[in-house]
């Protein structure tokens, strides 16, 4: 009986920061680095906040959680709020933040431990209205997802014993044409219910929480949204300029990926891992949606799909596909998957596009040893050698894509070479690093102390090898996004076709779905001479699944 191989759907976290719970679907994926996937990112938030040595301290710590308490505690008003409440919202500016939002005359100012980047106003009723800013810094959260999980672990007391405090994600109109993560959770028992408000600016982050007793949320339900949705930017240095990631330090090669590999040996351990590599053949797929094929590869046969000839005398667009995780190739390409986490790519062949996807050297029952990163880009770029080779392809329409690790290979091979019209990275690695990471899928099989063999698994220092468009995109809460925008950067200067995006309304796996259907469409369009293809940050912005 045949093993099934694992992808690596992994476990979801509900909303933000709940206990993971199982994603739909049995089929998973072999392995992808913790630092990509779902169930690993509370803790990647928290290793994020333990070496942050500005905007995770615990003085900054102490100072966000005097801004969102939860009600209840003694309260000394300000002086200055003691008169006759007018009839009206009032303008009321948060220190420090450049912002301001409209609250009843009723409301009143609570003097904190913290006067500057925050505003926290007492209403009638028990209603409590925080409003905190956070000034984007190199060692802070990077997201609105990384934002909304620091301030929900360090603040709000989950109730789990009586069912109350799980987050649940809502739906909010975009504050000034920008995208707003949502919050609902319950606190002290669920006697107390929050809504919290997170977006951004290219410089600051900005959170509001209304916070009232349970019993009265639904009554108080049109005032909220009217009080929430008053909240505004005044201040327009905020956004000046793109919003700008953290990024690890990263020195550029002068020499083209190429010329650095082409004097490198790379020494690696012999054979495949025995984690997440079992050995097995892969399965043969049903009629119709692939034929199994073998690619004369640099080490031997190395196992392929590709869809068949669809027999209608032209030729077709192809999409050679680099898989995520690591292991092989197996039924997920043709099984159902939810769009939260399709990793099938099959957006491509129901867009009658030719989609061909692999396996490298010591996955499934391919010969060679496991180099990660290293000889699999070879091995990818021989499979886009096979397909050019197919009568019903075109062969000046063959585009590299892939996603994770495969995003990774993409990336690399996009600067090994210049034999594809265009080449799509989702979320691939920029710069190889946090060795331990790979530990449970595969490990590192050379001398992670060994600066050339880590530095030739690293796309980044050599961006400028990229000679074809190459796309770069990736989910929110991703820690990959400051380099893609590090080697945009550096593309914009030196004149390289490279691009990065990020979309906020989607992660490392929600974005498959959207994202491949947009880029089906993108070169199904794509039939001059040369590739004209090109994306708009509108575009991305919308890359979301409804739930």
């Amino acid at each position: 009986m045949e093993k099934r191989r694992m992808h690596h759907r992994g476990a979801a976290p509900d909303a933000v920061g709940g206990e993971p719970t199982p994603r739909a679907g049995e089929n998973a994926q072999k392995s992808t680095p913790p630092d990509l996937a779902r169930d690993e990112r509370p803790k990647r938030a928290e290793s994020a906040r333990a070496n942050a040595p500005a905007a995770r301290s615990p003085r900054l710590r102490s100072w966000i959680a005097a801004a969102i308490l939860l009600a209840g505690c003694d309260r000394t008003p300000d002086a200055s709020h003691a008169a006759a409440p007018r009839q009206g919202p009032v303008s009321r500016a948060v220190p420090g933040c450049g912002a301001a939002i409209d609250a009843p005359d009723a409301f009143r100012t609570e003097a904190t431990e913290r006067q500057q980047e925050h505003l926290r106003l007492l209403g009638p009723d028990g209603v409590t209205l925080s409003v905190s800013c956070l000034p984007k810094r190199s060692s802070g959260p990077m997201t609105l997802g990384e934002l909304a999980q620091w301030v929900l672990s360090d603040i709000v007391k989950l109730d789990r014993a009586n069912g109350a405090g799980r987050p649940r994600r809502t739906d909010e109109p975009p504050i000034d044409g920008r995208p707003v993560l949502a919050l609902e959770t319950d606190t002290d028992a669920g006697g107390r219910r929050s809504t919290l408000l997170f977006t951004e600016r290219a410089q600051v982050f900005y959170w509001v929480e209304y916070t009232a007793p349970a019993s009265s949320w639904n009554k108080g339900a049109e005032g909220r949204t009217t009080l929430l949705r008053s909240f505004r930017v005044t201040d327009p240095g905020a956004d000046r300029g793109p919003t700008r990631w953290w990024h690890p330090e990263v020195k550029e090669d002068p020499r083209t990926l190429a010329e650095a590999r082409a004097a490198f040996r790379t020494k690696v351990r012999k054979g495949r891992p025995e984690k997440g590599f079992d050995g097995l053949p892969a399965p043969m797929p049903p009629r119709g949606t692939f034929e199994k094929v073998h690619v004369k590869g640099p080490v031997g046969r190395l196992t392929a799909y590709i869809t068949p000839d669809p027999k209608d005398s032209r030729k077709h667009p192809a999409v050679v596909w680099a898989h995520g995780g690591f292991g092989g190739i197996d039924r997920w390409f043709w099984e159902a998957a939810p769009r939260s986490n399709d990793q099938s790519a099959r957006a491509f062949r129901e867009a009658g596009i030719v989609l061909a996807v692999g396996s490298w050297r010591a996955e499934n029952d391919n010969p060679g040893d496991y180099e990660l990163y290293y000889g699999e880009v070879d091995d990818l770029l021989a499979l886009r050698d096979h397909v050019a080779k197919r009568s019903y392809v075109d062969p000046d329409r063959i585009y590299l894509a892939g996603h994770s690790s495969g995003g990774t290979l993409v990336l690399l091979a996009a600067e090994r070479s210049d034999g594809f019209r265009a080449a799509f990275s989702i979320g691939g690695s920029p710069l190889f690093r946090d060795p331990a990471s790979y530990d449970p899928y595969g490990g590192v099989p050379f001398d992670p102390t060994d600066a050339a063999e880590v530095l030739l698994r690293s796309a980044a220092p050599f961006v400028r090898s990229i000679r074809r468009p190459t796309f770069y995109f990736e989910g929110s809460g991703s820690s990959h996004v400051g380099l893609a925008q590090w080697m945009a950067d550096r593309a914009a200067q030196a004149g390289v076709p490279f691009q990065a995006f990020t979309a906020m309304q989607a992660d490392h796996f929600s974005i498959l779905a959207p994202l491949t259907e947009l880029l089906a469409k993108k070169i199904v369009a794509d039939t001059g001479v040369a590739a004209n293809i090109g994306f708009t940050q509108e575009e991305i912005d919308r890359l979301r699944v409804e739930e």
